[in-house]
């Protein structure tokens, strides 16, 4: 993207306004003004710009405009199909490909919607938008409205790029905090533009303003309120009333309105509707867009530089990518301008289990494919270790409800053994049974892998699994097993913690979580994490389902099973006992205790 020469401070092509008032002098006339003024409205856009760049000369160019606010009412009446050429020609300012896709749509359709991923200039963009509309219609006939979530948003994200655009071009008017205000030909100010923040639910806000030409721009759509949303249709009434809704996805309102809208812009029936997303990734520094030098900054010889610079690299999408997790919400909505599905941050992000899911099994010596053992109903084609640790999870319908759900570990790899629901859960003894039963298979793979370990049993003890653990106990005392039983309050507080630790488990069922989330994520110098999942469908979707919530003293808290049915989401059974499979609640080996007092 280097060039030879420097660029010019400004790159303007329409005079200044000093010229345009010498142009207005009495017995200053330009030959043939109102022709060429006539000729270049009906050129089409590249022809047109094309001609007033190169074939009209400076000199020319102030009567040029003159006679086109005769004809159209506006000085700027040239650029009035062209949003991006009035932002290279008037502003003197750099666009890129993006910028230039998103304002044009203005121009074209009723509605333009643009999920944008963070640092891709989009309040710039907006800015630029509302100065052109306001420009290229006579005083006093078109109106451009501004909103965003908060009025401090309006105020000073929005606002500042547009009183400063305002005077450093020239153009008629000037700006105070939140309106642009243009003489009118008989004297008086006129707003042509203006920002407000309507209060939650008053769809009335956006109702009783009529002009013929409106544009409204929403700033930070993500974050509007329905209710406001649904009421902006109430000033697109009009035959020329036009919206750009632009900002990042929401990523913890699931349907929200302007994940609807851009939906519609994606629906090819809706013609007068377009989505235009612009990602992180669609940056110049990422794509390696050809891209103009910068015209924002103040201009300094010993610093030309490309808008490039102004965009995300590489590298702050990498490191986004390792702090969060590829599916991790933030990522979905900052990086990929996307709409997170499943609602805010969840504990496990959905391609961290996917990329479990697909991780490769290993090959070797030492490793065996589970149906070339040769024990009864060992089917699977996943190959387990010799020696592996073989452990069970268990999770128990409460009180008979849910899913009664066993998953089993073999060393890295994870599988579902068993899942029911009805009338026979109520039972403790067909549980503990069946759970028996689970133990002797796993007994039976453990020796035949010749593993020293002895097979581990965790059961979440809430509810009827209390009853479970009590009989899986006992008969391990009557020699009815060998395994280890541990039973799981997950109610209880964890065994160790760690004030220092960037995430500190409330409660054991946190915990139980967070443990998961940690062997799943993927280590930066290899881009895989330490567990394969052999898991079904439902066990997959319940796993991605909880939020990572924190409380009051900055634990972090897994989203409850009761938030989570209130939510119409249903209680993760498979997927707590996949859990249950590798977590331990408490040290296997203590440390031994030496000393007079013990």
């Amino acid at each position: 993207m280097s060039r030879t020469q420097p660029p010019p401070s400004r790159l303007r092509v329409a005079p200044s306004r000093q010229e345009l008032q010498h142009a207005r002098k009495p017995g200053v006339i330009s030959r043939d003004a109102s022709n060429v003024a006539d000729l270049l409205l009906r050129a089409p856009i590249q022809a047109r710009r094309r001609a007033f760049k190169h074939e009209i000369s400076a000199r020319e160019r102030p009567y040029v405009m003159r006679e086109v606010e005769r004809l159209t009412g506006s000085l700027y009446g040239l650029w009035r199909d062209t949003p991006s050429g009035f932002v290279e020609d008037v502003l003197g300012e750099s666009i890129w490909s993006k910028q230039r896709a998103v304002l044009d749509a203005v121009a074209d359709h009723k509605r333009v919607a643009v999920p944008a991923g963070f640092g891709v200039g989009k309040t710039h963009l907006a800015a630029r938008a509302a100065v052109w509309f306001v420009n290229v219609y006579p005083v006093g006939t078109a109106l451009c409205i501004t909103t965003a979530t908060r009025f401090r948003q309006v105020q000073r994200q929005l606002w500042p790029h547009i009183r400063k655009v305002v005077p450093r071009a020239g153009l008629p008017g000037w700006c105070d905090t939140v309106q642009y205000k243009m003489p009118t030909p008989q004297g008086h100010e006129f707003v042509a533009a203006y920002g407000f923040s309507a209060p939650a639910n008053d769809e009335a806000a956006m109702q009783g303003i009529h002009m013929a030409h409106i544009l409204l721009i929403v700033d930070e759509a993500g974050g509007i309120d329905r209710a406001i949303g649904n009421g902006t249709n109430n000033l697109l009434t009009g035959g020329h009333a036009a919206m750009l809704a632009i900002g990042n996805p929401a990523m913890d309102e699931p349907n929200s309105w302007f994940e609807e809208l851009c939906g519609e812009g994606e629906d090819p029936e809706e013609e007068g509707t377009i989505t235009i997303p612009i990602s992180s990734l669609d940056s110049p520094l990422i794509t390696k867009e050809r891209v103009p030098y910068c015209t924002d900054c103040p201009p300094n010889p010993n610093d030309v530089h490309t808008l490039a610079r102004h965009m995300p690299d590489q590298d702050w999408v990498d490191r986004t990518i390792r702090a969060y997790g590829e599916g991790h919400p933030y990522v979905v909505a900052k990086v990929y301008a996307k709409f997170p599905k499943g609602g805010g941050g969840l504990v496990i992000p959905p391609t961290w289990i996917e990329n479990a899911v697909d991780a490769e099994d290993p090959t070797g010596p030492d490793w065996h494919r589970l149906c070339d053992l040769g024990l009864e109903g060992e089917t699977a084609t996943h190959t387990v270790k010799e020696g592996a640790w073989v452990r069970l999870g268990v999770d128990v319908a409460a009180d008979g409800g849910d899913e009664f759900a066993v998953a089993r570990s073999v060393g890295d790899v994870i599988e579902n053994r068993h899942a029911s629901a009805g009338a026979d859960n109520d039972n403790q003894v067909k549980v503990a049974e069946k759970v028996l039963e689970e133990i002797h298979a796993a007994q039976r793979l453990a020796d035949a892998l010749r593993s020293p370990h002895p097979v581990r049993v965790k059961v979440d003890k809430n509810g009827i699994g209390h009853g479970v653990v009590s009989m899986l106990e006992r008969w391990a005392e009557n020699g009815r097993h060998k395994a280890q039983i541990v039973g799981v309050m997950v109610s209880e507080n964890p065994t160790q913690d760690d004030p220092g630790a960037v995430m500190r488990p409330y409660r054991k069922r946190d915990e139980m979580w967070l443990a998961s989330r940690s062997l799943l994520q993927p280590d930066p110098s290899t881009g895989t994490g330490r567990l394969r999942y052999r898991i079904d469908r439902k066990s997959k979707e319940q796993l991605a389902t909880p939020k990572l919530l924190s409380n009051a003293g900055g634990y972090s808290v897994v989203e409850s099973k009761k938030q989570m049915k209130a939510r119409g989401m249903k209680s993760p059974d498979r997927g707590e006992a996949v859990l249950l499979a590798v977590y331990e609640p408490e040290p296997i080996n203590p440390p031994r205790r030496r000393g007079l007092l013990n």
